[in-house]
Order: structure tokens, then sequence, then C-alpha cells
């Protein structure tokens, strides 16, 4: 699979597919793909498990919706089992706000 920098090159690493980049995506100089383009920076080579690991443990920032605090990705996959507790609290009411917002200066041409 030939890629620039398409979250696709991931998904096709993930399914043990040959992935060339021509550009610089995150997934690219760990010597999982065939790199067109040099990146000097990256000079460590990385298991796939290390890199999905990375990529969606390590490196997200989330937000338990429950307590609205900083919380682990595992939580956030047990509060799914849960969609009650996506409705509730002071970020989903945030959230609502902010597309019923999003709509009405859309619907004014305020947004392009």
């Amino acid at each position: 699979m030939h890629t620039i920098t398409s979250l696709t090159g991931f998904e096709a690493l993930l399914r043990g597919k040959r992935v060339a980049c021509h550009g610089m995506p995150f997934y690219s100089g760990w010597g999982l793909t065939e790199d067109r383009q040099v990146l000097p920076r990256r000079v460590r080579r990385l298991s796939l498990d290390a890199l999905v690991a990375g990529a969606l443990i390590a490196y997200p920032r989330c937000m338990d919706p429950v307590t609205e605090l900083p919380c682990p990705p595992e939580v956030l996959v047990d509060r799914l089992t849960h969609p009650a507790v996506w409705k509730a609290g002071r970020a989903a009411v945030l959230r609502r706000w902010q597309g019923r917002l999003m709509g009405a200066l859309a619907r004014r041409g305020w947004l392009r």
C-alpha cells in the first residue's frame, strides 16, 4: 500500500500489509514501513506492538465523562459499555451547546 500521510497506512500495518510511505506519517521511520523520505530524527526501530501501544495507549489524552478528570483509554473503553454516562455531566452539556452554537453560526453563513 502506498501512502503519503493517511491513517490507511497504519491500518494496513495492523493487518500485516506492506506499506510504502512517501510522506512522514507518525508510523513511518520506525522500521515498519518502506520509507521514500528520510526521517533523520527517527533512529530507533519499533515493533508493531510498541507502535500501537504508543499511538493508542501512551500518547492520547483522554477525559473521563463521569469524573471529568484525565484518564487512560481503558477507562473510556469501559465507559462505552454504559451509554447513559455520556449523556450526563458538564462535558456532555458543553458538547451539546457547542453543537447548537456551531449549527446556528453555520445557518447564518458565519462559518465556511
